[in-house]
């Protein structure tokens, strides 16, 4: 999100009060959902919520992982709410999902010392065992989505949670070195906002100033760089190579990725995981018209506003593929 002088903000603020309404793909009468709590630190839990269809049978089940950023167990965007959307559209479908607000959304936590694994794998390997250990839930069918930086990172939760029926990366980033990535990204948004040359000239300046600090490493023992982390978490996504951990599993996989996604972008990184992963016969590739990084349909270029449009709704397209790859390897 750009923040700078000349170029629009699209943070989430504290008051902001926004309704929300249920998919016509949901069927609320299909599950019923409990709040549960996943151990973080020694000093801090998760609160989290386990959709779970009613039925004496033991039924597949999932662990939805959040992007970057302090992001709810919802995946709230203003009126938005993706990750719920997913988790109810699954549930209604005969899938147990289990959500968690992410440890820097939940927890006090120092973002200048924390690594991905800190804020991301960590936890995403206790919630899929919390998951496996419910009743009524398949322990040798429960599967991770991850979303974004979540879906880049799903490979390494497989390794090491080594139970996972099968791995699921929705817009999986990013792909690239991270410092090009977020280039992207600001030129992008920059490009969509109505700035003066000098006002434009300045964010530029200002986007490629963080990239290379981000590529360079050079960011002070307390400093945190775009809300996100410090040197240790910038290093810990520069020695990661997601395609390639994903390549090494044997487990199923699947990728999908939205054609009007500015973020992880269908030109920039979803042929790197189709050239890595395409060979493969157990991975499904998706690629889906019209979707933005939230999977939302949409019309033009994708831009940070839109995922505060109230109409906007996760994509039921995606919905009803993970639940065929679910059914299909459990």
């Amino acid at each position: 999100m750009l923040t700078r002088k000349g170029v629009q903000s699209y943070q989430i603020t504290a008051q902001e009060e926004y309704s929300w309404e249920q998919p016509s793909y949901v069927d609320t009468s299909a599950f019923t959902e409990t709040t549960v709590t996943i151990d973080a630190t020694t000093s801090c839990e998760l609160g989290g919520t386990l959709s779970l269809p009613p039925d004496e049978a033991q039924v597949p089940g999932l662990v939805i992982v959040h992007g970057s950023g302090p992001i709810d167990r919802d995946g709230t965007f203003g009126p938005n709410k993706p990750y719920k959307e997913l988790s109810w559209g699954l549930a209604s479908r005969g899938i147990a999902v289990l959500r968690y607000d992410k440890r820097t959304n939940a927890c006090d936590v120092d973002r200048s010392d924390v690594t991905v694994n800190d804020v991301t794998t960590d936890d995403a390997v206790t919630a899929l065992k919390r998951l496996r250990s419910q009743e009524g839930v398949a322990a040798d069918s429960v599967f991770v989505v991850g979303h974004s930086l979540g879906g880049v990172l799903a490979p390494r939760i497989a390794t090491r949670d080594e139970r996972l029926a099968g791995v699921l990366m929705l817009a999986p980033g990013p792909t690239r070195p991270i410092a090009e990535t977020v280039l992207d990204q600001r030129r992008h948004l920059i490009e969509q906002q109505n700035l003066s040359e000098s006002e434009r000239e300045e964010a530029l300046a200002n986007a490629r100033e963080r990239a290379e600090k981000i590529r360079s490493l050079d960011i002070d023992d307390d400093e945190v760089v775009l809300g996100l982390g410090g040197r240790e978490y910038f290093q810990s996504l520069a020695e990661y190579d997601g395609p390639e951990a994903a390549a090494e599993l044997e487990i199923p996989r699947f990728v999908g990725q939205g054609d009007r996604d500015y973020q992880v972008t269908p030109d920039g990184d979803f042929p790197i995981w189709r050239e890595t992963l395409s060979d493969q016969s157990n991975v499904r590739l998706e690629l889906y018209e019209g979707l933005n990084h939230l999977f939302q349909d949409g019309t033009g270029p994708s831009t940070g506003a839109e995922y505060f449009n109230a109409d906007a709704v996760f994509d039921q397209r995606v919905v009803e593929d993970i639940t065929t790859f679910v059914e299909r390897h459990s």
